[in-house]
């Protein structure tokens, strides 16, 4: 009789290489965050911030950590959290295409460490600048038609537009550049009276969720039922007392630091050079 065929032996993928300072929650995507660290180290502004990134991870003792899920945008990096969100849909681009998107949640994770007003519209300035220099450095363009081809578009075009444009886009977020630190602080005391006024309506809408639970369960009903109604009515109110709680603490954390005169320094000099890097992009 003929031998038998012995099938070759299947190919072990090799391991992904750690990248100093990432990390990625699911174990199965550090491929995918050795791949998008590996093109933006091809570049030069990329190489910047993947050591600068590293170095944060030596200072607070543990790396930045990338989790891919779908959400409604290309990527996020949650302040409150900590955590780096890459869409889903980059796990089927080529590395090249999300490293600028990477780049651009990283320099947001660097400036989470350099205690600036959390919503400064100059961090997303910043950011964009970092990810229109990355896409030149790889050669390649955003996908025509994509919010990352028109606001690299805006600003290389025109540094005054593309701001007046941004502040469109995050309307929650101040701009200091034009203005003044004061002008600055008195927009953050608004915003603290805001949540304050959030906070009391949405303690008032918990008080009378909860009244209704206590309703529900003197009566006999299901505690499926009860859940149901936690869910729904509930847990939502608990999640918006949640964010105004992280709003106010973020805005008393700035107020505080631009009360002194370190923090008044070091906010207008970051913001003159975001600035002065978004123009060296723009042709006016």
């Amino acid at each position: 009789a003929a031998p038998l065929a012995v099938p070759a032996a299947a190919a072990v993928p090799a391991a992904a290489a750690p990248v100093a300072g990432l990390k990625s929650v699911d174990p199965a995507d550090a491929e995918w965050v050795s791949a998008a660290a590996a093109a933006l180290g091809r570049t030069r502004t990329g190489r910047r911030i993947l050591r600068d990134i590293a170095r944060l991870q030596e200072r607070r003792g543990s790396p930045t950590l990338i989790l891919i899920r779908p959400i409604s945008n290309n990527g996020e990096f949650r302040y409150d959290s900590d955590l780096l969100v890459m869409d889903a849909a980059h796990r089927r681009l080529p590395p090249e295409e999300s490293a600028p998107i990477l780049a651009h949640e990283l320099q947001h994770v660097l400036q989470r460490d350099k205690n600036l007003p959390a919503d400064a519209l100059e961090m997303e300035v910043e950011s964009y600048t970092v990810e229109s220099r990355v896409w030149s450095e790889l050669g390649i363009e955003p996908k025509r038609g994509s919010f990352a081809a028109d606001a690299r578009r805006r600003l290389r075009r025109d540094t005054d537009g593309f701001l007046a444009w941004l502040g469109k886009q995050y309307s929650t977020n101040r701009l200091l550049h034009g203005g003044t630190i004061e002008s600055y602080a008195d927009w953050l005391k608004a915003e603290l009276a805001k949540s304050e006024r959030g906070r009391r309506r949405a303690e008032r809408d918990l008080a009378k969720a909860l009244r209704v639970v206590d309703a529900m369960r003197a009566e006999g009903k299901p505690e499926a039922a009860v859940r149901s109604f936690l869910q729904d009515d509930v847990e939502p109110v608990e999640r918006r007392l949640r964010d105004i709680s992280y709003a106010e603490a973020w805005n008393e954390r700035d107020l505080k630091a631009l009360s002194a005169p370190e923090g008044r320094a070091a906010f207008r000099k970051y913001s003159r050079g975001v600035i002065r890097r978004a123009r060296s992009l723009s042709r006016r």
